[in-house]
């Protein structure tokens, strides 16, 4: 680009947008800088702006001889002054559609009756000097609508909500940043690798595609075993590295190729001389080889920025450090999630009340009907920091007693034989209720009466403790699958009542099923 003055550029990290004040600029050159992404700024006291590139940050320097200034009107400075601009365009728009009213109004009711033609002139001359003050008001509303969306916008965008945001976008371009760098490294290392074996520096590789590179070049296996010597591994090696593979042909790279085989072939150039050409011409590390490099540390830069303005507004409670037990406003954290790439926390679960309006009865929610307290995941990125509180010794210790306090299961007991053979009864008719349909409804179980040692030796013959409607746990003994399990009563060993509520239970549900 031939530059034909040097002036100044600035650069904000607000909008991250890069800025030039050059003036007016040959026509060769605006079309160069249009076509670069740049856009002419006729109503701003800058020329051209564009977002940050490398390309666009090297045009900038080019023509500020070298320096890039701080800008010293920030976004929210250019949205004061375009608001400012867009109100001197309403009132402009709104003394217009006065004046076009006042004319209207002053025009005549009635127009000549000398000629039809003149009147229907006069009068269509009347009705677009209306339609000038109605299009004049509605020009005075649109300009009041965009002086609205300009500060709100300008406002929006510096809220710390929308500049968390703009901090986890950077991170992810980032992230993919340092990926891709990882990979190209990788990958380069790898072509190196190889072309410093084909020099003679380390072991020879050898990839599959060598030999369809020498096939492709017409060379055969030399010897009598019918297999490439090693001189001919590393020519194929040396003619797939530098494209022989995979070649348009007729193409100028073909073309190329077929000079570098003949080379090859006749013994006019080895393929260790390929090798320390190559090498001599990528540096150990070169800088190039890192992609994004300029993007890398711009991307790094816009982070620092951002991060400290966050700080300066208060923060945000992504990046506070939540445990388990502290709490959301009301609500106690029952767990804290994390990203896996930033290790910040994301989301919090919380308990409250389900959002649900009805139960899974179909019941609505209401005076009678409480509504039940579920599990919340709330995401806590964009809330403010001061919205967590950190849990008091008392209560971090109430919370990890609750959490990890296992929960006390129905007892196990061992019944009198009274309550024994009053439960088979209800065991054998539940049973028989549920399989009656079948081809081989179960067959009733009795009550047994051993000792703990044969209810132990019986084990493998089916014995299992049974929690009976969550009130009780009994020991039972299986007769077969045809069978309902029979309860055991261990003779040696203290007997207790059955509680009366599991009878009164079970009495109420076979009223419940007469009755239905």
């Amino acid at each position: 680009m031939n530059i034909s003055t040097t002036e100044t550029a600035t650069y904000c990290p607000e909008d991250d947008k890069l800025r030039l004040y050059v003036g007016r600029v040959p026509r060769d050159e605006y079309e160069a800088l249009r076509a670069q992404g740049w856009t002419s700024t006729l109503k701003q006291s800058c020329d051209f702006v564009a977002v940050w590139t490398p390309e666009r940050e090297a045009t900038a320097l080019e023509y500020a001889d070298g320096i890039l200034d701080d800008e010293d009107q920030s976004p929210a400075d250019r949205a004061a002054d375009r608001a400012e601009r867009f109100d001197g365009y309403l009132d402009k728009r709104r003394e217009e559609a006065g004046t076009q009213a006042d004319r209207y109004e002053s025009g005549p009711q009635l127009h000549g009756y000398q000629s039809q033609a003149i009147a229907e002139r006069r009068a269509a001359r009347h009705d677009r000097i209306a339609t000038q003050a109605v299009n004049s008001w509605e020009k005075a509303e649109y300009w009041q609508r965009r002086t609205a969306g300009v500060i709100g916008h300008a406002l929006y965008v510096s809220t710390p909500a929308v500049r968390m945001g703009r901090i986890k976008t950077l991170e992810a371009e980032l992230r993919k940043i340092e990926k891709d760098s990882r990979e190209r490294t990788a990958t380069n290392q790898a072509t190196r690798d190889i072309w410093n074996s084909i020099a003679g520096n380390a072991e020879l590789i050898v990839l599959g595609a060598c030999a369809y590179s020498l096939q492709n070049s017409d060379i055969k296996p030399a010897g009598e075993t019918g297999k490439y010597t090693r001189e001919q591994c590393k020519l194929g090696m040396a003619l797939m590295m530098i494209g022989n593979v995979h070649t348009t042909y007729g193409s100028a790279r073909y073309e190329l190729q077929k000079a570098n085989i003949k080379e090859f072939v006749e013994g006019t150039r080895t393929p260790e001389d390929a090798a320390r050409e190559w090498m001599s011409n990528h540096p150990e590390r070169p800088q190039d080889w890192t992609p994004g490099g300029k993007w890398f540390d711009h991307i790094t830069l816009r982070l620092a920025y951002e991060n400290q303005m966050l700080e300066a507004q208060g923060g945000r409670a992504a990046f506070v450090e939540m445990e388990a037990g502290g709490w959301i406003g009301k609500h106690q954290i029952q767990k804290v999630n994390k990203s896996p790439a930033t290790g910040r926390a994301v989301s919090v679960a919380i308990l409250a009340p389900t959002a649900a309006n009805y139960d899974r009865q179909g019941n609505a929610y209401g005076e009678g009907n409480p509504r039940p307290v579920t599990i919340h995941t709330l995401n806590i990125e964009r809330l403010k920091s001061d919205v967590y509180r950190a849990p008091t010794d008392e209560e971090r210790a109430e919370f990890k007693a609750e959490k990890y306090a296992k929960p006390k299961g129905p007892p196990t007991i061992n019944p009198t034989m009274e309550d024994a053979q009053r439960l088979q009864e209800q065991l054998n008719a539940e049973d028989y209720e549920a399989t009656k349909h079948q081809n081989y409804p179960h067959k009733p179980g009795e009550v047994e009466e051993m000792t703990q040692a044969q209810y132990s030796a019986a084990y493998a013959d089916g014995k299992t403790i049974r929690t009976y409607r969550d009130a009780v746990k009994i020991r039972t003994r299986s007769g077969g699958w045809q069978y309902t399990p029979s309860l055991v009563v261990l003779t040696d060993k203290p007997q207790k009542p059955i509680p009366a509520e599991v009878f009164k239970t079970r009495e109420i549900k076979q009223q419940e099923l007469k009755i239905a």
